[in-house]
């Protein structure tokens, strides 16, 4: 059995290096041997802050105010979860709130790792990019992986994109083993005007065939009609001299 001192260093080291699920364990350790040890309390405290469990966060820092009132640690990541609930409260009721055709609440399919999705905040904004199969991933601004968005969503957002749109990603919800983002259209190109990002039921499919047709008739997509430039500098050069000796061209 390790010291408890070792112990104290071994969870400070945890919160340095950001270990938050191992800085659980090391602090409950010490608790079970000291449960007024209220380093440890603030520790565990935090460690739930940054894994996305607020409840358990708040329950250890009112567990250090309960043993010592003026503690300043606890009071200041009390108030701080709080003006958090505040703000998530606030970005629920309007910034999620649905625009038909401009918005949208996705669940995200090959998602990352538990410990990756635990680490996500609801509001969170999160990063688009399209990949080289044309399907779209979710990532952190730090760019981590979070998951996919569906593939028929993916086939018509890269192509939107590729036409000049732009869009905002929020985390909306997560879970263990879940995660929905919502999509917000926040710049819509002269070419997608007529066009919606996220249309419903059987505007989808007709949708989806229009950004299909018009992106094959492109301004920017090379014509091969199989004449080469040094055939039209022939074909010229040939109808010259045929001009030039009076022969019929």
């Amino acid at each position: 059995m390790k010291k408890y001192s070792a112990l104290v260093q071994d969870a400070i080291a945890a919160a340095k290096d950001q270990e938050w699920e191992k800085a659980v364990e090391i602090n409950e350790e010490i608790l079970e041997r000291d449960e007024n040890d209220l380093g440890a309390l603030n520790r565990l405290g935090l460690a739930y802050m940054q894994l996305g469990k607020p409840y358990k966060s708040r329950d250890a820092f009112k567990q250090v105010l309960e043993k010592d009132k003026s503690n300043l640690i606890a009071k200041k990541h009390l108030e701080s979860l709080k003006n958090k609930e505040k703000s998530v409260s606030a970005l629920s009721n309007t910034y999620f709130i649905e625009e038909p055709g401009k918005t949208k609440i996705v669940e995200l399919h090959r998602l990352a790792q538990k410990k990756v999705l635990s680490k996500l905040r609801v509001g969170e904004a999160c990063k688009l990019v399209t990949k080289k199969n044309k399907y779209i991933s979710i990532e952190t601004e730090s760019g981590k992986y979070i998951g996919a968005l569906p593939d028929d969503l993916s086939h018509r957002l890269s192509k939107l994109i590729k036409r000049g749109n732009e869009y905002i990603c929020l985390v909306h919800s997560f879970a263990d083993n879940a995660c929905s983002v919502h999509l917000r259209e926040s710049k819509t190109s002269a070419k997608n005007k007529d066009l919606q990002s996220f249309p419903s039921g059987k505007a989808a499919s007709a949708a989806l065939n229009i950004v299909d047709e018009e992106f094959l008739i492109e301004d920017d997509i090379p014509v091969e009609t199989g004449e080469h430039e040094s055939d039209k500098s022939d074909e010229f050069q040939d109808t010259l001299e045929k001009i030039n000796n009076g022969d019929d061209y």
